[in-house]
């Protein structure tokens, strides 16, 4: 019963502050005072049209004990003073509703000439608007009901008790009575309309505003996200080019002092590796620095792995690699992450097994892929027992497997070596591949 009542009383709070946008202008003192002239001037003109018309013709015949100008006065004042209440229509519509029906009333029963004020009822329909569209329908259409049967039962006492005939009497109230609910019907059917089609543009607005803060969320984990795929891609990309500096590095120490030749043609190799090095840093810098319109580079894949395995070739590795299998058409994310697997792995036997061989096996199936980069037995005085890597290499490479629905492992071989193996479905709606074991 609770959350009912505060059901409602959301919606009407929701209503209310609709309508207080719809009104915004007429709110305003000086607009709402323009409005109430503007109403009060043409239901003047119509109420005193007629003695006005009589007047001009001379064929007034007026037989009220009251005077004719005094009653005209005294219509004008009440169009004034109906038309005032609509200034309270705004905020307190349900005294307005009241009291341009009292004017109304006080007009017909006091001066007894009901056939000048016409124009009255559809001021108390602009005052039922106003309550229907800051209301809920329930409570605009009993005010709307309570309105009109008020009206029409004053109506009705008044005119009996003036003793004209019953079927005059009746043929009055019809009429009358139906002059006055026509435009009060029709003013609460408008607002209520107006308040629903209020409260959808209030829900619209709430949906709009809520999209855009998931918009505003989303935006911010797609920002963490990029921030993190430009750390792997300098991990990745600029940590193979430093391996292959320190590869050189290492080389240079061994060759013999008086090789000009040989030691002039490492130093080039280093001097190229140190330009791709800074190159990769400043292309990552430059993506942590760019807008939103800044295109990416294009992600490799395993359609480069010859020149991947050509690279390490070239800097002294004894590196062999064998495919099996079709990778032109493998789904990118899978081809992307099985070449930076072996690029890691690669990266890491250059650092940490420096002589041994390599060989990087790739094999593709019509439903998953497999892939195994393994190296020899490090010669004991290239092997690297304090290894100095970033440190998050091969969780790297599981995130990026895991995300494939993949498995991944790494570690020591039997024969004294290592191996990284990665197996990972083509579809995200394969089977889960078997946990590999190196």
């Amino acid at each position: 019963m609770g959350t009912t009542d505060d059901h409602h009383d959301r919606g009407a709070v929701e209503t209310a502050a609709d309508t207080a946008g719809f009104t915004s202008i007429l709110s305003r003192p000086r607009a709402m005072v323009v409005f109430a002239f503007i109403v009060f001037v043409v239901t003047t003109l119509q109420s005193i049209s007629d003695p006005l018309a009589g007047a001009v013709q001379d064929d007034v015949v007026w037989e009220f004990p009251i005077p004719l100008g005094v009653v005209t006065a005294l219509v004008v004042l009440g169009c004034a003073v109906q038309s005032g209440f609509l200034l309270l229509a705004t905020r307190l519509p349900l005294v307005a509703v009241v009291g341009t029906t009292a004017c109304y009333l006080v007009l017909v029963v006091g001066l007894e000439v009901p056939r000048w004020l016409g124009g009255l009822p559809p001021v108390v329909a602009v005052a039922v608007f106003f309550l229907a569209a800051s209301r809920r329908p329930a409570v605009a259409t009993a005010w709307s009901a309570v309105t009109i049967g008020a009206t029409v039962g004053v109506l009705s006492l008044w005119s009996l008790s003036t003793g004209a005939p019953l079927g005059v009497t009746g043929s009055f109230v019809l009429s009358t009575g139906l002059a006055f609910a026509a435009p009060v019907v029709g003013a609460a059917a408008l607002g209520v309309w107006w308040a629903r089609r209020m409260r959808g543009l209030h829900r619209a607005r709430a949906a709009v505003s809520a999209a855009a803060a998931r918009h505003e969320t989303e935006l911010e984990h797609a920002k963490t996200l990029e921030r993190a795929r430009i750390a792997q891609e300098l991990h990745d990309v600029a940590g193979q080019h430093l391996a292959g500096l320190l590869s050189l590095a290492d080389a240079a120490v061994d060759i013999e002092v008086l090789d000009a030749e040989q030691a002039s043609a490492l130093i080039a190799e280093m001097r190229a590796e140190g330009r791709f090095a800074s190159a990769s840093l400043y292309a990552a810098l430059r993506d942590l620095r760019a807008e939103n319109d800044a295109r990416a580079e294009p992600t490799l894949d395993l359609r480069s792995l010859d020149e991947l395995v050509q690279y390490w070739a070239s800097r002294g590795m004894d590196v062999t690699r064998e495919v099996d299998g079709a990778v032109d058409d493998l789904p990118a994310m899978v081809s992307t992450t099985a070449y930076r697997v072996v690029q890691e792995a690669l990266t890491n036997a250059c650092k940490h097994a420096a002589g041994a061989a390599v060989t990087v096996e790739v094999r593709v199936t019509d439903s998953s892929i497999r892939v195994v980069v393994a190296n020899a037995e490090a010669p004991a005085s290239e092997a690297d027992a304090t290894p100095d890597g970033l440190g998050w290499g091969v969780a790297g490479m599981a995130e990026r497997v895991d995300l494939l629905h993949g498995t991944f492992a790494a570690g020591p071989v039997a024969s004294g070596g290592w191996a990284v193996v990665m197996e990972a479905p083509l579809s995200v709606h394969a089977t889960q591949t078997p946990v590999p074991t190196p």
